[in-house]
């Protein structure tokens, strides 16, 4: 089963979060993704202008696995797995712990405040996806659930701090409570902007608990000497931000799974090249030894026949090699990144990149891009497509060894930076006048955008899904993303 979620990361970038969930039964599972880009040829993103080497520079990856699931209602019980397995470290630590210790105590943190960023994510997208009244009765009970998750965490700090647990050990539980807390606040003020946008009357019903919640969290947090957001900062509040980020990534690299990449197919390459060397060698040969039967060895026309076939040899070679490079490249991959945890081959990943003629593209992805205005057809004007191939190998059994935690599989995160498609944009604002009657007319301002058409082929075992987006960007940058 293949999920993916897109989003837009910051001005320049887009994010896809796909995950490959491998469910258990079989040993080994095979993923495909498939994206293909249309570009307008105003932009002038072609093979000539943006090759390989720029694509993936624009392009990043990261890979973690898909973080155990737990119902926020679940998670606030003492009986759940996630907080069993942190009370008992917590309160198995000696007041000098091992290195052992210590290492398991830090990892039941990371994951225990992960899988609450998860749920709480998950139970507040749910409830303010559909622009619709909240359901108050249950957002209610999703704070009375955090209220509780405080309680049962901060519990354990207090009778940590009860055995003399050294300072510098009892900060990895202080990063763990900063972490909850800033998923809460940021989650609590998501809220607050929805309700009072789509349901003022449920924010007036709410506010109440709404206020308590925040209340007491911003003393817990002065009390407890972390970092607050302030009005009116002087630095607009950047060591929050970039402690915030820090911690995010600290919380959450119990997760991420080492990569290890490199170019797919290296052997097949020099292959070719050989190959390509040794007809052009051919030609030369054959070019000699006929003049040289006819002329004999010391004379000008067998020096002709030398230079001249040497200047060829070379362009033949150059030629087959780019031919057979060409044609192979549709059908190889450019890299292979293995996922391995110490000796653990989790699985691996391919990827590959070309620039697609429009005849090669499939019937169903061209009327899936429905290309049909005569204000473009009738101009004969082609967009470029980029095709990006992805299969992702998963090892099971592998991927169940790397916790005692439910792993469904993994999630890889896909950042593509557009900064080179709005390179030659026209400005992003055009003077236009607005006609009001009666003569009166008043100059406004329009905004010029470009539109970029991902279609994502998503294919796994015997199944095929396909999902098309339609990418609103400016010089600007990034305004809008749309599910067609």
């Amino acid at each position: 089963m293949i999920d993916i979620l897109p989003k837009i990361h910051d001005r320049n970038t887009l994010e896809f979060k796909v995950g490959y969930k491998a469910p258990d039964g079989t040993a080994y599972h095979d993923f495909e993704m498939n994206t293909w880009v249309f570009i307008p040829e105003a932009l002038d993103v072609n093979k000539h202008t943006y090759q390989k080497d720029n694509f993936y520079r624009d392009i990043l990856s990261y890979i973690r696995l898909i973080t155990p699931y737990y119902p926020l209602e679940e998670l606030a019980s003492t009986t759940c797995l996630p907080y069993q397995r942190l009370s008992d470290v917590c309160l198995s630590l000696s007041p000098l712990p091992s290195e052992k210790e210590q290492e398991s105590y830090e990892r039941e943190i990371k994951m225990f405040a992960s899988i609450f960023k998860s749920s709480i994510r998950d139970t507040f997208r749910a409830a303010l996806s559909n622009g619709k009244p909240v359901d108050q009765e249950q957002c209610r009970k999703t704070m009375q659930s955090i209220a509780q998750i405080f309680r049962n965490y901060r519990s354990l700090g207090e009778q940590m701090e009860k055995k003399s647990i050294p300072d510098e050990v009892m900060q990895y539980y202080r990063y763990g409570d900063e972490f909850l807390s800033n998923v809460v606040e940021q989650h609590i003020s998501k809220t607050i902007q929805h309700l009072h946008k789509y349901d003022p009357q449920g924010y007036d019903a709410l506010e109440p608990d709404i206020q308590q919640i925040l209340d007491s969290e911003h003393e817990y947090r002065l009390q407890a000497g972390y970092l607050c957001v302030e009005d009116g900062s002087a630095e607009d509040n950047t060591e929050f931000v970039y402690h915030a980020g820090k911690l995010k990534k600290y919380i959450e690299s119990n997760l991420y799974l080492p990569t290890h990449k490199r170019r797919n197919a290296v052997f097949l390459e020099q292959v070719v090249f050989s190959l390509a060397a040794g007809l052009s060698m051919i030609f030369a040969t054959v070019i000699s030894f006929a003049f040289q039967q006819t002329y004999g060895n010391f004379t000008l026309p067998f020096f002709i026949a030398l230079v001249i076939s040497y200047m060829f040899k070379d362009r033949i070679k150059e030629l087959v090699r780019v031919y057979f490079a060409t044609r192979l490249s549709s059908r190889l991959f450019d890299y292979k990144i293995e996922i391995r945890v110490g000796d653990l081959k989790v699985g691996w990943c391919k990827e590959g990149f070309d620039f697609m003629p429009s005849e090669k593209i499939t019937p169903l992805v061209r009327k899936m891009r429905n290309r049909h205005s005569p204000l473009v057809i009738g101009r004969g004007v082609e967009e470029q497509v980029i095709q990006y191939r992805k299969k992702i190998h998963l090892n099971r059994k592998a991927i169940s060894k790397l916790s005692p935690y439910p792993l469904s599989g993994i999630n890889d995160i896909v950042r593509y930076n557009l900064s080179e498609y709005m390179r030659k944009m026209d400005n992003a604002k055009v003077p236009l006048c607005a006609n009001k009657g009666d003569g009166q007319y008043k100059l406004v301002e329009g905004r010029k955008v470009y539109y970029l058409n991902f279609i994502i082929q998503l294919k796994y075992e015997e199944a095929t899904r396909y999902r098309r987006y339609r990418i609103c960007l400016s010089r600007k940058g990034i305004h809008d993303i749309e599910e067609i």
